[in-house]
């Protein structure tokens, strides 16, 4: 009975991480689309970039929650980390190049995002040896 139970949990786990990359995938790719169906209005274009870290956002989220290995427990949700902080990293930096919306925190938002990724990168490498 009990085995039962622990896999509906691990299927609606699963299910719902796979909900929220899915939805997070659409965000990213139709940010404008997304929040159209989801809230009923049309995205101004200034939005679009904040769409998107949203979108990041949730990915890692579901990526994290996929599935978390019982030999590296902290695997999964450390590479979600790493991944979604050089992926915000590169979003902010391509923001602050291609658009006019460049406050004071987006530069130093960039760095810190991208030198915390690469900071975790070496510790997945020993995670997955191990």
């Amino acid at each position: 009975m009990k085995l039962n139970s622990m896999r509906r949990t691990s299927l609606l786990f699963r299910f719902s991480a796979g909900f929220e990359i899915l939805g997070g995938i659409f965000a990213l790719v139709l940010p404008v689309k997304f929040c159209s169906l989801l809230f009923g209005y049309t995205l101004v274009t200034e939005l679009v970039g904040i769409a998107r870290l949203f979108a990041l956002a949730i990915i890692a989220l579901g990526w994290a929650c996929w599935e978390v290995s019982s030999h590296a427990p902290m695997q999964n949700p450390r590479r979600s980390l790493c991944y979604y902080n050089i992926a915000v990293g590169l979003l902010l930096a391509s923001i602050g190049v291609s658009q006019d919306l460049t406050g004071v925190l987006l530069w130093p938002g960039v760095f810190i995002h991208l030198a915390i990724g690469i900071l975790l990168l070496p510790g997945l490498t020993k995670l997955e040896i191990s």
